[in-house]
């Protein structure tokens, strides 16, 4: 999720520091994001929801510490996950999914720039990574004991700036990618940190193909990349990010998530309902025709041509022709 999707839904300090509020209406709310680990589909969203499914049918509330809204969601096995969200918040839980705590928030007071953690991803149970808005980047190597927030306002900032480009962008969405973290982000933003480096070479500013904001990266199972965001961008790397190719949509919503399918197809998904398909190989995706779903956030294979959409009204399933 964006940080200007962010700011329809902040809550007071006071609502922050409730646990969630339980209902049977959860399903229908905003679903910001979400994972499919083991047997279960997990999905985070509003007023700190966070709920789970076997079947993407009937879903269930986990008990949640908080009313802030969540905006990422990541699993190490079927026991141990991480949630962030609003107010630099990490949630943490050991069950399955079923019961979360707080293991990490910082929130702002008085003049303070919120800083939403906007993508969580753990190379194994010990060591992880979160980041955000304005360059927020958080590291631990303990399972989130402890974390420790990366200064980015010293080199990399000037490196950034160097190349005339945002000093302080927002960090969106981060995968693992050849032994680093791979991260795109605000105005162009495409970065590398290895962490096996220290100081300003652990940052590698990738040259982007667009100067407007991306929203999500994907390592497709033939070990391309995806990168896509503002305006219906879309762009695929077929030599390690040195290249890119621009995939042609014919649309101008905003691109939030992209995901293989059982047939071998892409399937992209955004603003105003926006659904594309197309060849993993094509150079032009196809709009399909489903015109009546709000902002699509997050999708999820489930089973054959079925797909689990979450977004601006919830979860629901589709079957692709």
């Amino acid at each position: 999720m964006t940080l200007l999707s962010l700011t329809s839904y902040a809550l007071s300090e006071e609502s922050l520091q409730r646990p969630v509020m339980k209902s049977k209406l959860t399903s229908h709310i905003l679903l910001t994001d979400s994972v499919h680990q083991g047997e279960r589909f997990f999905a985070p969203g509003l007023y700190g929801n966070i709920l789970y499914s076997e079947d993407g049918i009937t879903w269930h509330q986990s008990n949640s510490p908080t009313q802030a809204l969540l905006t990422t969601i990541f699993f190490v096995d079927d026991k141990e996950g991480w949630a962030g969200g609003h107010d630099t918040l990490i949630l943490h839980t050991t069950d399955g999914g079923e019961n979360w705590e707080i293991q990490y928030e910082d929130p702002i007071t008085g003049g303070d720039i919120p800083k939403p953690v906007l993508d969580i991803v753990f190379k194994d149970k010990n060591n992880g990574y979160a980041i955000g808005a304005y360059g927020l980047m958080l590291v631990t190597s303990d399972g989130g004991d402890s974390w420790e927030v990366v200064d980015t306002s010293t080199g990399l900032y000037d490196l950034l700036e160097s190349k005339e480009m945002e000093p302080e962008p927002n960090f969106n969405s981060m995968i693992l990618y050849q032994d680093k973290l791979f991260i795109a982000g605000e105005l162009g933003t495409i970065l590398t940190f290895d962490d096996t480096l220290e100081g300003i070479d652990r940052w590698q500013v990738i040259e982007s193909p667009y100067t407007g904001s991306y929203f999500g990266v994907k390592e497709l199972s033939s070990g391309e990349l995806m990168i896509y965001g503002l305006r219906g961008n879309v762009y695929r790397s077929i030599d390690g990010a040195q290249t890119w190719d621009k995939i042609e949509t014919g649309v101008i919503a905003n691109i939030f998530d992209c995901i293989e399918t059982a047939d071998g197809k892409l399937v992209l998904i955004g603003a105003s309902g926006t659904i594309l398909r197309m060849d993993k190989r094509a150079m032009a995706a196809e709009k399909m025709p489903y015109k009546h779903f709000d902002s699509l956030m997050s999708v999820q294979k489930i089973r054959g041509s079925d797909l689990l959409l979450f977004g601006s009204s919830g979860v629901k399933i589709i079957s692709l022709p």
